[in-house]
C-alpha cells in the first residue's frame, strides 16, 4: 500500500483553483466540475467540492479544526520569501513568515482559502 492522492475539501472551487494556481500548480481538466485534481509530480492532489464529498459521506463535512498539513518542499529560502510575498500580495495570510526552524529547516506557513494551513520549507545549508 502507498499514498496516491490527498483530497482537499473546498468551499468554493473557484477560489481554491485561483490560490493553488497563484501558489505556482496548474489545475487538470474541467474547472468548474465538483472535482478537480492539481498538476503534481509524485502524490496526486485533487481539490473536492463539500457538496460533492457530502454525496460521498452522507453528511456535510466539518470545516473547523487543524486536522491535517501539507508541506512543500521547496528549493531555497528565496523561493519560499518570494512566494510567501506573493501571496500576501493577492490577499491571502501568511499564518507564520518564515522563520530559521530549530530543527535545521527554512519554514513558512500560508493559508488557503479554506482555513487549511500549508507548510513551505526546504533544507538549510550546513556550513
Amino acid at each position: 500500500m502507498k499514498l496516491d492522492m490527498i483530497g482537499i475539501i473546498v468551499e468554493s472551487m473557484d477560489q481554491a483553483i485561483l490560490f493553488y494556481e497563484r501558489l505556482g500548480f496548474k489545475a487538470a481538466g474541467e474547472k468548474n466540475a465538483a472535482y478537480v485534481e492539481l498538476n503534481n509530480e509524485g502524490i496526486r492532489i485533487s481539490l473536492n467540492t463539500k457538496k460533492m464529498i457530502e454525496g460521498i459521506y452522507g453528511y456535510l463535512p466539518k470545516s473547523d479544526g487543524d486536522k491535517i498539513e501539507l508541506a512543500f518542499l521547496c528549493d531555497s529560502p528565496v523561493e519560499i520569501d518570494q512566494v510567501c510575498e506573493k501571496m500576501k500580495g493577492f490577499g491571502y495570510e501568511i499564518f507564520r513568515e518564515p522563520w530559521h526552524a530549530f530543527w535545521g529547516q527554512y519554514y513558512a506557513i500560508i493559508k488557503d482559502p479554506d482555513g487549511n494551513l500549508l507548510s513551505l520549507f526546504c533544507n538549510e545549508q550546513k556550513g
